[in-house]
């Protein structure tokens, strides 16, 4: 036995190497030694505090801690064997070059996945305290801001590991201002949609099943909201696609917001000589009777104008839900004519009185 070790202390290559298996063994056992201290750190720390935030970014922090110091540990043993290496023994040297290389990138590597990591769990957790159910701010702006988070922290990682390796980076980062520029000029109309995506997304002016008028009139159910356009569902089941910008600079009129409900309109003619009182009775008995006509605010009657052929009486009610507001409107129609013709309250067509000057 003493023999070997004999061996082993004599062998300066050897020795290292050995001291540098231990070395990596032991930053390996240590990983599992930090990873189950910030478990339970978590639990009797961050699990007290009123956000998940710090709780997520240290489970991204676990899944990542043994191979950051598995890395870290196989950096410090080529160190140690780098001692026995002699200044002539290029064959090690560059095969220590090498190994140095790969053990860097692949803590490039790490490193860049643990901010992504955190990265992606601060925007998820933001998009959540900003969302509800039925927003679709988290699923369309969430994975569009991961994509650009990843592609900025990887262009900086590559820039970091080609200034390490010497390579002149001047002439590339132009080479992207330049391009990026020429970008930005060409999809000024594409660029300009998706930030207004950005701020309907953002401020919620109006929601997926929104009932919108659009500043042509034209009236539609919202469909989906999208980075670039916007999909309305027109009342002929037909979609209408527009551009976000046009609904940015807009006037939209909500009929969703700040509820569903809807005004229902129905205006009724009568014969000169009828009633008014009479009139409004019926009508108001018939919205109040109605499933889905609201009961507060009241619906309410008036005489809104005498015409040259008839009286015009207004029925003005509160639909529900603007989904129900023309069948209400087409329900009321219905029943105001049986009432009127129950009742025998003319309901006059347009006619003109001629007097004849000369008879002959």
């Amino acid at each position: 036995m003493s023999g070997w070790l004999e061996h082993i202390v004599n062998n300066k290559l050897l020795y290292h190497t050995i001291v540098a298996v231990v070395i990596v063994v032991v930053f390996a056992f240590l990983s599992s030694l930090v990873k189950r201290t910030m478990g339970w750190f978590a639990r009797k720390v961050f699990a007290k505090t009123e956000t998940e935030l710090d709780d997520l970014i240290v489970a991204t922090l676990q899944r990542n801690v043994r191979s950051l110091m598995v890395i870290f540990g196989l950096h410090v043993g080529l160190r140690e064997i780098r001692k026995a290496a002699e200044l002539d023994d290029v064959t090690l040297l560059q095969i220590l070059s090498y190994a140095d290389t790969l053990v860097y990138l692949a803590g490039i590597f790490v490193l860049v996945r643990v901010i992504l990591g955190v990265l992606r769990v601060f925007i998820n957790w933001s998009l959540d305290r900003v969302s509800d159910d039925s927003s679709q701010l988290k699923r369309t702006l969430g994975p569009l801001a991961s994509k650009i988070v990843g592609l900025i922290v990887g262009l900086v990682a590559a820039i970091i590991v080609l200034d390490h390796f010497d390579v002149n980076i001047g002439s590339l980062l132009v080479s992207l201002g330049v391009g990026s520029l020429a970008v930005a000029l060409a999809a000024q109309d594409t660029l300009a949609n998706m930030i207004a995506g950005f701020v309907i997304l953002a401020d919620r002016p109006f929601r997926v099943g929104d009932r919108i008028e659009l500043p042509s009139g034209q009236i539609g159910d919202v469909q989906q909201i999208g980075l670039r356009s916007t999909l309305i569902m027109n009342f002929d089941s037909n979609v209408i696609v527009v551009p976000n910008a046009e609904l940015v600079k807009g006037r939209i009129v909500n009929f969703a917001y700040p509820h569903n409900q809807m005004r229902a309109i129905v205006k009724v003619s009568v014969a000169y000589g009828t009633e008014a009182s009479r009139v409004r009775s019926i009508l108001l008995d018939i919205a109040r009777s109605h499933p889905d006509i609201l009961p507060d605010p009241p619906p309410d009657v008036f005489f809104t104008a005498m015409n040259d052929s008839a009286l015009e009486f207004t029925l003005i009610a509160r639909a529900s839900d603007f989904t129900k507001r023309y069948k209400a409107e087409c329900d009321l129609r219905e029943q105001i004519y049986e009432a009127l013709n129950k009742h025998n309250i003319e309901i006059p067509f347009p006619q003109r009185v001629v007097h004849m000057k000369n008879p002959s």
